[in-house]
């Protein structure tokens, strides 16, 4: 091609490009323009910040458990008074930038792609932040998101730095119902804003990015591993020397007392709080004016606070966990998190992960029937040895009972014997138990070694994860997952929320039927003999571990499932002397257990079939039911001949369709 040629071919591309590039900015002139007709009117101040409606939590019965605020627990306070080194921790990690930008920072959002979101404030700045608190609103859009960098550019052309600054710490949320630096200052430190220390500070900023991650109260070992990324950060900024900075780091985390306690379940009003907050997000939770009707029961919730006081209520007691749950729908009814709200809000009942001892047992357990093995089966009871993955497991039964005998699986059951379920977890497999316990719903992660069968986990578990999978066996194998909550609505009536409660059949029925008669036998004749009610039908198991550090009784009777754990939340503590004894299982938690459930099912008699006991752990179909013998050996109806007989009021529907062939 000639020279005149390709110039020309090359004036017609570069041509071309730039009708195109005119165009693509003609469009998106045409689209930013329309867009920045719709937006609204940007201006800041201390009527910026609207208006709350109180939402309002109700019981089962219609009783206000909390009213829950938004607007109240706002105060505004003048950019003088926020203490300086307040407003620098907030900027180091929200926005290191933000006396240099224009509303918008395209270094953060570059440097931000790639990396872990909110690490250090993302790409987003406090006017950007500012802007989505106060004039928009939706989802996660591109729109969305161009509109507020449009509104941060305008409204940083309209107002001072020190203005945008001012309300955006007036109104960022700290978590706990908590808007504002004022609030925030009083409800963690019981101090004004201007009384805050560096460390103070440093911590609440940490809380901007996640209040619920990085909760003092809820998580303090992430609040303070935030709290000294921010110290980190403001060295690195300038605002506090290095010897400043070790200061800081050094400060323990030291909280002030809740001001607004609910007077009724305070640990079970916070649970519930939180799951809101995570699902519908703290603006709609304190500011929208919801009604949400929750499934605690006052009365079997005072029941559960007196059980507990009445057996562990001394000075230097051990703490008391109780939860109890409706194991046909998995309502939460009753919930004790530890002994006083006040002074520690850490509930027990829903975030202490502890060893569960052999408690952990039924679901070794449920596995082994599932695989065929029998109640009646013999196993040596003799201390045992083994090789694993790591080592030699080693196993002796508690204080070395049983140590030279034989037993059969229901014996061993019955007695708790370490060396039996040793030698059964090896047979049916961890890794199968594990499977076991989550489909029955323990939902922390278990490592499938061969200790769980003696309780001995990784993490550990939680009361309501007990009382949940428990339920499980006591719905005749039908795991509902459990809820404290029944409906949110608006203050109109509209639905806002109403959880998922899906029933799945777990495990078989007839296993769960046969693990019932066993934990029975466990109340009627073995370690559980102290949670025994008389004249209630009742199954349960018992927990104690290494020694005496956490102890349990996990059970039910009626339509109740409930656990219960005892021991000193704030460290493994050894409970050989309380009240002149070694704290076991079927000691104290044995005895709150019985003094809970013994009113508690007499309580809710009148929701179950007239004239007749609480059905052995089975769902009710609709009929009466009615008294039938079964063979403990054949799990079918006894005959004349069996030997081993128990009575149990079943659902017709339930009830063995043979009598029993074996004898």
């Amino acid at each position: 091609m000639p020279v005149s040629g390709r110039f020309a071919h090359l004036l017609k591309a570069v041509a071309a490009t730039l009708i195109v590039l005119l165009v693509v900015l003609l469009v998106a002139g045409i689209y930013l323009n329309r867009l920045a007709m719709t937006l609204p009117d940007v201006s800041v101040d201390s009527d910026s910040l609207g208006t709350a409606e109180t939402s309002i939590v109700f019981a089962n019965d219609g009783s206000v458990l909390a009213e829950w605020h938004g607007e109240e627990d706002r105060t505004i306070v003048a950019l003088e008074q926020i203490p300086e080194h307040l407003q620098q921790a907030v900027i180091a990690i929200e926005d290191e930038r933000f006396y240099t930008h224009h509303g918008v920072d395209t270094r953060a959002i570059v440097s931000s792609l790639g990396s872990e979101v909110g690490d250090r404030g993302g790409g987003s700045t406090i006017t950007q932040q500012l802007v989505k608190l106060l004039f928009t609103e939706g989802e996660r859009t591109f729109t969305r998101k161009i509109r507020e960098a449009l509104l941060a550019y305008e409204l940083e052309a309209r107002t001072r730095k020190d203005t945008v600054l001012e309300t955006y710490l007036n109104t960022v949320y700290f978590g706990h119902g908590s808007y504002g630096v004022e609030s925030a200052a009083q409800r963690y430190f019981g101090v004004g804003a201007a009384q805050l220390d560096v460390a103070q500070s440093a911590t609440l900023a940490a809380l901007i990015g996640s209040p619920g991650r990085f909760s003092p109260i809820d998580a303090p070992d992430a609040a303070l591993e935030r709290r000294d990324l921010v110290l980190s950060e403001m060295a690195r900024q300038g605002y506090l020397s290095p010897a400043e900075e070790s200061a800081a780091r050094a400060q323990p985390l030291e909280l002030a007392p809740p001001q607004d306690v609910a007077e009724v379940a305070p640990h079970f009003v916070e649970y519930v709080k939180q799951e809101l907050i995570e699902r519908l997000g703290a603006d709609t939770v304190f500011k929208g004016g919801l009604r949400v009707y929750t499934t605690l029961d006052p009365q079997l919730q005072l029941q559960a606070e007196s059980a507990a006081e009445s057996v562990l209520g001394r000075g230097g007691d051990p703490e008391v966990a109780v939860v109890a749950v409706e194991h046909d729908t998995g309502a939460l009814v009753a919930m004790v998190g530890g002994r006083d709200y006040a002074s520690n809000q850490f509930n027990l009942a829903t975030q202490g992960h502890r060893q569960p001892g052999s408690a952990f047992k039924p679901f070794v357990l449920v596995t082994a029937l599932e695989q065929g093995v029998r109640p009646d089966q013999v196993f040596s009871a003799a201390p045992y040895s083994v090789e694993v993955d790591d080592g030699t497991w080693t196993v002796q039964n508690y204080e070395n009972q049983y140590s030279a005998d034989s037993l059969t699986l229901r014996a061993a059951t019955n007695w708790s014997v370490n060396c039996v379920y040793a030698r059964l977890i090896m047979q049916v497999g961890a890794r199968e138990v594990v499977a076991t316990a989550r489909d029955m719903g323990i939902v922390t992660p278990l490592e499938p070694h061969p200790a769980i069968a003696l309780g001995g986990l990784t993490t550990g578990v939680t009361p309501l994860e007990m009382a949940s999978a428990y339920g499980t066996i006591a719905a005749g194998g039908v795991r509902t997952p459990p809820s404290g909550i029944e409906l949110v609505t608006d203050d109109a009536g509209a639905t806002i929320y109403e959880p998922e409660r899906t029933a799945s059949q777990a495990i078989p029925e007839s296993v769960a039927m046969e693990t019932s008669l066993m934990l029975h036998d466990v109340v009627e004749n073995g370690t559980g003999v102290g949670a025994r009610i008389p004249g209630v039908w009742a199954a349960g198991k018992t927990g104690t571990t290494q020694s005496y550090r956490d102890a349990w009784f996990v059970g039910w009777a009626g339509d109740l499932s409930c656990a219960v754990w005892v021991g000193y939340g704030e460290a493994q503590v050894d409970m050989t002397d309380v009240h002149g004894i070694k704290v076991t299982g079927g000691s104290f938690p044995a005895t709150i257990w019985r003094q809970f459930m013994a009113p508690a099912t007499a309580h809710r008699q009148a929701a179950l079939t007239p004239n007749a006991p609480a059905a052995a752990g089975v769902p009710a179909t609709g009929s009466a039911p009615v008294l039938v013998s079964i063979c403990r050996d054949s799990m079918e109806l006894a005959n004349e001949n069996c030997p081993d007989v128990i009575e149990m009021y079943l659902d017709p529907a339930l009830a063995p369709a043979t009598t029993c062939t074996r004898h």
